[in-house]
């Protein structure tokens, strides 16, 4: 029963962020949304911040899981970068939530969140990812001490990913579409 009324906070949530964005989201307004007292939110989540941080990990994930289903991951791996783009791309200009990414508010924690071991190990894109390009490579008959160093260059892209924002670098993503476009193509193009 209390995870019901944590997973109707939840959603409360997920609902007000949505239409009025984390800044003007209110834990009152939330609390009403979900039909509990103001006390009660406390009682499952200790601000707006994790909250939000919750929702954001889950929009994220079903966002995450559409451009898994949309992406052809058996194309050319330049391909499979431009297609990843693409999808990430549009569907991030859609999404109130995932948008919030950028907002100096919450950033910080989001993205200390994701640059976490433990954000990590429960952000199922990252480790498909890292399992798809892997075993890409390994197709294609790389020996495992170049595909280790390809992972851990990988492992530099997401690290710089979750650290810097258009707000930080103007014309980021366009930026780092081309360099990981430039690292595929260098990887699979050599052999």
């Amino acid at each position: 029963m209390e995870q019901d009324k944590k997973q109707v906070l939840a959603l409360a949530a997920r609902q007000v962020f949505t239409s009025k964005g984390y800044k003007a989201a209110s834990i009152a307004e939330i609390a009403r949304k979900a039909g509990v007292a103001v006390g009660s939110f406390y009682n499952y989540y200790a601000s707006k911040d994790e909250v939000f941080l919750d929702v954001f990990i889950e929009e994220n994930n079903r966002m995450r899981q559409r451009i898994m289903d949309e992406v052809d991951w058996s194309a050319e791996p330049v391909v499979v970068v431009g297609q990843l783009f693409d999808c990430t791309f549009r569907l991030i200009s859609s999404n109130r939530i995932i948008s919030e990414w950028e907002n100096p508010a919450i950033a910080d924690k989001l993205h200390a969140h994701f640059l976490s071991a433990e954000g990590q190990r429960g952000y199922p894109f990252y480790q498909f990812l890292v399992e798809v390009f892997a075993r890409r490579m390994a197709e294609a008959g790389f020996p495992k001490e170049k595909i280790d160093r390809a992972m851990r260059a990988y492992e530099l892209l997401y690290f710089v990913d979750m650290r810097v924002s258009e707000r930080d670098f103007p014309g980021y993503a366009e930026a780092m579409e081309t360099l990981a476009t430039c690292f595929v193509r260098g990887l699979f193009e050599q052999e």
